[in-house]
């Protein structure tokens, strides 16, 4: 159900949206959405976070050039100003206090100037991660979701037609590959620069939404919003996607079958169980036979898969992460503390890998630290995960993608993070989340 409190606030984002767009050919413009979307964040208070994760995915357009600075970021310290300075009911443990503390002690001792920024945007997206899940105020995962779905289909749409609108094209630089027969094809990433940042958004928001449809708590509408998604992700010829989609499909699966082992022996629960998995398989058949697929089947080297290299099968990444490997067992302090937040002096190229991103720049010490913030944030949350497999479901896509992405300078990487733990923590019957304290949900 739209509530009127909803409508308002999609309208004023809208209009925030339709100020940035036009800000793409004036900067004046571009200054009034974020204006905008700034005040909208601030008077909302917490339920501010609904507005971050709509504008998420225009952050690459929020910029006074290409490859510049985003504005976006400004839109999160509004946000954490707004809470630390007039939510009375924000506050953070001793235990992440010191957690932070620890590890920016770390990375100071172990971070030239030049990182010194990169040090700085980590600690905002932590401090926003705090804020956001120590609020009192009841956080709806599902509009929260929607939010997110919204501005990524938005987005997409905007990439879709950005020779219709001015400016955008100049934010936008089409990645290419080279097929077997010489043809040369242009890969979708929306209105991002980089297919597989795009499809990071989509895969999450679509392992979510499984699970709003696996434990009921679903509209008729979130099957045609996975539907959308998936269409725009495999636009973007991103292996990587396709394996994280497969793998989210078939636990997806599993889980659904499992279920059903456990139910009596309805007819009917049997019946839709059978139709269930018939229609899967038919769906997975057909789209086998889209001719993007045949693409994705040369990129995978299908036919001929055994003179395939490692480094073919991972389209060159293995080749990147032998280097990073490499770099890091050369010296004993590289592997206890790292070379910091900075690998320009090493001549290498992106780790296309987050858990080697965390060892390389941090080192075991750091990595460590590291994970203890991260735990410091999510762990006041009671997350009772048995008999609900399915909400892990979000968690292990993040997981097996950050095995082929990097993600630990980007901001989106938090809010991954954000939707990962709401959905773990969601214990309720209901279809809006509201997010416990101390270990329990409270009602308004």
């Amino acid at each position: 159900m739209i509530t009127r409190k909803s409508t308002n606030s999609i309208v004023i984002l809208g209009l925030a949206l339709i100020f940035i767009i036009l800000g793409l050919s004036n900067v004046l413009f571009l200054i009034m959405g974020i204006i905008i979307a700034g005040s909208f964040i601030f008077i909302s208070g917490a339920e501010g976070i609904y507005g971050l994760f709509f504008m998420l995915p225009f952050s690459p357009i929020m910029k006074l050039a290409p490859g510049g600075n985003t504005f976006f970021n400004i839109l999160i310290a509004v946000y954490i100003l707004r809470m630390i300075f007039l939510n009375q009911k924000t506050k953070m443990t001793l235990y992440q206090i010191l957690s932070i503390l620890a590890l920016i002690i770390f990375s100071l001792l172990n971070t030239g100037d030049s990182s010194l920024i990169k040090l700085v945007e980590l600690v905002i997206y932590f401090v926003l991660a705090f804020l956001v899940m120590n609020t009192k105020d009841n956080i709806k995962v599902r509009k929260l979701l929607m939010f997110f779905v919204a501005g990524i289909i938005i987005a997409s749409v905007l990439g879709s037609f950005s020779d219709l609108i001015p400016g955008l094209s100049g934010f936008m630089q089409e990645t290419r590959i080279k097929l077997e027969d010489g043809d040369v094809i242009g890969r979708f990433s929306g209105i991002q620069t980089n297919p597989n940042f795009y499809t990071m958004d989509i895969t999450i928001a679509i392992a979510a939404l499984l699970y709003m449809i696996g434990m009921k708590k679903h509209r008729w509408y979130d099957y045609v919003l996975v539907i959308i998604l998936l269409g725009f992700g495999i636009l973007s010829l991103s292996l990587s996607f396709m394996l994280a989609m497969g793998v989210v499909f078939i636990l997806y699966l599993i889980f659904k079958i499992v279920q059903l082992t456990k139910l009596s022996f309805d007819v009917n629960v049997v019946l839709r169980g059978i139709i269930f998995i018939a229609l899967t398989l038919f769906i997975i058949s057909e789209i086998s036979n889209l001719p993007y697929m045949n693409i994705y089947f040369q990129r995978l080297g299908i036919g001929n898969f055994v003179d395939q290299s490692l480094s073919d099968l991972t389209t060159g990444r293995s080749d990147i992460w032998s280097d990073y490997l490499s770099l890091y067992l050369s010296d004993w302090r590289i592997f206890l503390v790292g070379v910091g937040y900075s690998v320009e002096a090493y001549d290498l190229r992106q780790a296309h890998n987050y858990f080697l991103e965390l060892l390389v720049h941090l080192g075991i010490i750091g990595t460590i630290l590291y994970f203890n913030v991260l735990n410091s944030i999510f762990k006041p949350f009671s997350m009772k995960i048995k008999g609900r497999m399915l909400c892990l479901l979000p968690l292990a896509a993040l997981i097996f993608r950050g095995f082929g992405i990097n993600l630990f300078f980007r901001e989106n990487f938090i809010f991954y993070l954000i939707i990962c733990a709401l959905i773990m923590a969601d214990n309720d019957s209901i279809g809006d989340l509201r997010i416990p304290r101390n270990g329990a949900a409270d009602e308004k």
